[in-house]
């Protein structure tokens, strides 16, 4: 028999006893529908999983309410439309500085993510290029800033398993 919940998060969760999370198995049900399609209406949904129309959409507002759906959003395949360059940058910064480095840093309409990170630097920077010589230029230019010490970076040569919301 195949899983009653074939998507990520089913998997994710597998095992787990639901009694400890927030949610219970029609909302794991219904997460996965909208991640499948967020566009799908709601009685498309209940239609799927057997339930009532007023079931989907008051779960959903619960789950909008609680802030486990952050938000309804697309996925762009960055590749079809640019030359997609991206790269994780890791950044040294001087300890009274760093705020304001991160100040900078996420500012970047090319950084898609800024992590506070453990190790022997400070932060990891998610980039998202159109081309390697704009990726050159942020180095170059815009992370010679005061407060950073030094940098890594790794140019993503391919995705083995990604994530669709950053680009590749």
């Amino acid at each position: 028999m195949a899983d009653p919940f074939p998507c990520d998060i089913f998997e994710r969760w597998k095992g787990l006893d639901l009694k400890l999370l927030p949610i219970d198995s029609t909302d794991i049900r219904i997460l996965c529908e909208l991640l499948d399609n967020a566009r799908m209406s709601n009685s498309e949904i209940a239609q799927k999983l057997n339930i009532t129309e007023a079931t989907v959409r008051r779960r959903i507002k619960n789950l909008v309410e609680k802030g486990i759906i952050m938000k309804f959003s697309i996925h762009i395949n960055y590749k079809l439309v640019e030359n997609t360059v991206k790269a994780y940058i890791q950044v040294k910064a001087v300890t009274e500085k760093l705020d304001e480095v991160v100040a900078k840093i996420v500012d970047h309409n090319r950084v898609i993510a800024v992590y506070r990170v453990t190790g022997e630097y400070d932060l990891l920077v998610v980039t998202l290029f159109v081309g390697m010589t704009e990726l050159q230029e942020f180095i170059d230019g815009y992370l010679k800033i005061e407060g950073v010490k030094e940098t890594q970076t790794q140019i993503v040569m391919s995705a083995l398993k990604g994530v669709p919301w950053t680009g590749i």
